[in-house]
C-alpha cells in the first residue's frame, strides 16, 4: 500500500509489493506504523494482504471513490494500536474482513453514484450468515482545525440487522426503524443518530447500481 498523508501515516495502496514483508519499501520506512509493520512478520503479511484486497476493491466496488476515501479514514487512525502490535494485528485483520465483505454489496446513498463523503453511504452486505449495514459520511470540518478532508468528524460504523416483521433495526441502535428493499433503503422518522455534530441518517437512501 502507498499512499502519502500529512503527519507521515502509512504508505498505502501500491500495486506491486516488494519483496520483503510488507507492501512497500522496508528500507524506506520512517514512520513508527511503517517500522511496525516492518519488525513483525505476521504484521508484514497482513498490511500485504491488506493491500492486495484493497485493490480488488477499489476496482470492483460499485463507487470506488468511497472504498478510497474510507481507507483514508482508516489509515488515519492505524497508529493508535502503537505500541501493540498485537492491537495492529487485529486492527490490519478487521479491515482485511470489512473489505473482503464489500465483494458482492448493496450499495445505498444519498448522493447517487458520483461520491460525496459530506453524503451518506450504506453498504448492505452479509457477514456470519446475517446481513450487516456499514454506514459511512456525513463528513464535517474540526471547527478549531480547519484542514480538509480526512481531517475532522465523519460518521463511520458498522452493526447487525435484525429483522422483526417486514422492518429491521440495528443492535446497537434499536431505536432506529429500517425498511430495506432492492431500490431503497429507508430510516423511518427521526432516524438513526450520528453524532450531536452531524444529526441524524433519516429518510430514504437509493440503490447504487
Amino acid at each position: 500500500m502507498r499512499f502519502m498523508f500529512p503527519l507521515g501515516l502509512i504508505a498505502a495502496i501500491c500495486l506491486h509489493a516488494p519483496a520483503n514483508a510488507a507492501s512497500f519499501d522496508c528500507a524506506k520506512a520512517k514512520m513508527p506504523i511503517e517500522k511496525k509493520i516492518c519488525s513483525d512478520a505476521a504484521l508484514g503479511r497482513a498490511d500485504e494482504e491488506l493491500s492486495r484486497v484493497y485493490q480488488k476493491r477499489s476496482h470492483d466496488f460499485p463507487i470506488p471513490e468511497f472504498v478510497k476515501d474510507s481507507e483514508r479514514v482508516w489509515l488515519r487512525s492505524l497508529p493508535s494500536c502503537l505500541p501493540d502490535v498485537k492491537a495492529c494485528l487485529a486492527t490490519v485483520r478487521e479491515r482485511i474482513d470489512q473489505l473482503n465483505s464489500w465483494a458482492d454489496p448493496k450499495v445505498y446513498t444519498s448522493y447517487g453514484k458520483a461520491f460525496d463523503h459530506e453524503g451518506i453511504t450504506l453498504v448492505l452486505v452479509t457477514r456470519n450468515g446475517a446481513p450487516w449495514l456499514d454506514w459511512y459520511g456525513s463528513w464535517m470540518p474540526d471547527a478549531y482545525r480547519s484542514r480538509p478532508f480526512p481531517d475532522g468528524f465523519i460518521a463511520q460504523e458498522s452493526g447487525a440487522l435484525t429483522k422483526t416483521g417486514a422492518k429491521y433495526t440495528l443492535t446497537d441502535h434499536k431505536d432506529a426503524s429500517i425498511l430495506i428493499s432492492d431500490e431503497k433503503i429507508t430510516f423511518e422518522g427521526d432516524g438513526m443518530s450520528l453524532t450531536a455534530r452531524q444529526g441524524p441518517i433519516a429518510g430514504d437512501f437509493l440503490r447504487v447500481r
